[in-house]
């Protein structure tokens, strides 16, 4: 359990990842000491688990934001394990694959996804295809987004 100044911190720190120990310190109300242990905590208990830049993708050239949902074909048992196994080992190493979620429902799972193109689009689901027995997916090509964020509220955080 975290209390209201660990919430603040996550808070801040979702909204600057690189601030200051002096900086979240003064924020807070706490000296600087105080806020470092905080945070070696926080990310000891798995609560901030790392800092990243984000990116514009159009800066750099991935225009196609996708959403493909995903049912594996393998039949019960072993066979299915082992299709589940091998589409979250894929997902890992295709980079144009940026989430990957176990779903229930009448997919197995949902791929957020973001390429340069149609044809880099068509490559990848040609790629899981081909390595993962599917039995049916589809891909919904974004066409706007109204909200896109990493941040969660610091009132959910339970951890």
């Amino acid at each position: 359990m975290i209390d209201e100044t660990d919430r603040r911190i996550v808070q801040l720190l979702q909204e600057d990842g690189r601030l200051s120990n002096a900086a979240l310190a003064e924020a807070v109300g706490s000296t600087t000491s105080t806020v470092y242990e905080r945070v070696k905590k926080l990310e000891r208990k798995g609560v901030i688990q790392k800092y990243v830049a984000v990116i514009d993708p159009a800066s750099v050239g991935k225009l196609i934001t996708a959403f493909i949902r995903l049912t594996v074909s393998a039949g019960h048992g072993d066979d299915y394990m082992a299709a589940k196994a091998a589409m979250v080992a894929l997902c890992q190493t295709e980079t144009a694959v940026l989430e990957c979620h176990g779903v229930a429902g009448e997919d197995c799972y949902v791929l957020k996804v973001r390429v340069h193109d149609p044809k880099e689009l068509e490559a990848l689901l040609d790629r899981l295809r081909s390595q993962v027995p599917i039995a049916r997916s589809v891909t919904n090509i974004v066409m706007s987004t109204h909200k896109e964020t990493l941040q969660v509220e610091p009132e959910e955080i339970n951890k």
